[in-house]
């Protein structure tokens, strides 16, 4: 009995470390070129807060907090750009890319045009092959976005996420071609076999069936 109780103990204790291993990697493997900036928005606070945040071990639990709490206030597009900041110092200084997830998230739930959050949202998710929660995230801000926001960044980054989920399945093909043409027809081309990749708009997966 007690041989069996040491065995789930050393398992648990295995896989516990298997998982903060990966997540450091996955961290790390994550560009931090493309991470969530605010430079579109002239907040020298959230910028203090990010650099205080940089290399300080323990301390960027305390100004993911602080950031956290300063979302609560100010404009759709401040929030989320506060959210996008918390996740990247989760992945960045934590290598915590599913705490970061959160964060992203709520970027989107705050404005749903927040692309810098879909990007790395689709970077992370699909690291980890949680393809159904990208999916579903896809969907949500699509169901989000108005009348005329068809044909705009998101829209387009939200259709093409969903055809690189469903050509990685044989079943499901049919749908991600059927999204490429739709993509390709709001983008306003030709003839789909004749289309080059130039002429194709940017981020739309080619669909081989």
């Amino acid at each position: 009995m007690k041989e069996v109780l040491l065995i789930t103990i050393a398992l648990f204790l295995a896989m516990l470390l298997f998982r903060f291993v990966r997540a450091i990697l996955l961290g790390r493997r994550i560009s931090r070129e493309q991470s969530c900036r605010p430079g579109h928005l002239d907040d020298p606070e959230l910028e203090k807060l990010l650099e205080s945040g940089k290399g300080q071990g323990g301390k960027v639990s305390e100004v993911l907090r602080e950031i956290e709490r300063s979302a609560q206030s100010g404009s759709a597009p401040l929030r989320a750009t506060k959210h996008c900041a918390a996740g990247h110092l989760a992945v960045t200084e934590m290598k915590r890319p599913k705490l970061a997830v959160g964060f992203y998230l709520r970027a989107l739930r705050e404005d749903p045009s927040c692309v810098p959050a879909m990007d790395r949202l689709q970077e992370i998710l699909l690291a980890q092959k949680r393809h159904r929660r990208f999916e579903r995230t896809c969907w949500e801000v699509l169901g989000r976005l108005e009348d005329d926001d068809v044909g705009s960044e998101m829209w387009v980054k939200c259709w093409s996420g969903l055809a690189s989920i469903y050509s990685m399945s044989p079943r499901l093909i049919r749908r991600a071609d059927a999204i490429r043409k739709l993509l390709n027809s709001v983008d306003g081309g030709g003839d789909l076999d004749q289309d080059s990749d130039e002429e194709k708009p940017a981020g739309i997966p080619r669909v081989v069936s």
